[in-house]
C-alpha cells in the first residue's frame, strides 16, 4: 500500500513535508486503519492509510479487498474519511470537503462498494 502511495507526488509531499524522501522513510510516516464490514454475506475490508501528521486537510489512500490482496482504489483530499453502511447496508465511503474558511460552503461525496470496488454516488451539500 506504501508503494502504490508513495507514487503521488502530492501524498509523498504531504507525508514528507518535502519534495522528496525515501519511500522507507515515507512509510514511516503512515498509519493504517481497517474496517470490516459485510456486502452479500462476504467480509468486505476496507483499509484508509493517512499520514501520523494531522492536518484540517490531509490525503487519505483507500484500498479495499474481499479476501484477496487489498486493491487501490483512490486517494481522497479533505478534511476525512469515513467508512460505514447506507440504509439498504451497502458499504459506503463518506469524503468530507476540503476545509476552507474563505469559503463556506461544504459538502461530502459518498462512494458505494459495487461488489469489486467504490463508486461514486453522490455530492451531498451541508448546510450550515
Amino acid at each position: 500500500m506504501a508503494e502504490k502511495l508513495y507514487a503521488d507526488a502530492d501524498m509523498q509531499k504531504f507525508v514528507c513535508g518535502s519534495d522528496s524522501c525515501l519511500e522507507q522513510d515515507f512509510a514511516k510516516g503512515l498509519q493504517f486503519n481497517q474496517y470490516d464490514e459485510s456486502f452479500r454475506g462476504k467480509k468486505l475490508q476496507v483499509c484508509l492509510v493517512e499520514p501520523i501528521l494531522t492536518a484540517i486537510n490531509l490525503y487519505t489512500g483507500i484500498f479495499a479487498t474481499q479476501g484477496g490482496d487489498f486493491e487501490f482504489q483512490f486517494i481522497s483530499y479533505g478534511s476525512g474519511v469515513t467508512v460505514s453502511v447506507n440504509k439498504a447496508r451497502v458499504p459506503m465511503i463518506v469524503e468530507y470537503s476540503v476545509s476552507d474558511p474563505d469559503n463556506p460552503d461544504y459538502s461530502l461525496n459518498q462512494y458505494l462498494w459495487n461488489g469489486s470496488a467504490f463508486i461514486f454516488s453522490r455530492n451531498v451539500p451541508q448546510r450550515n
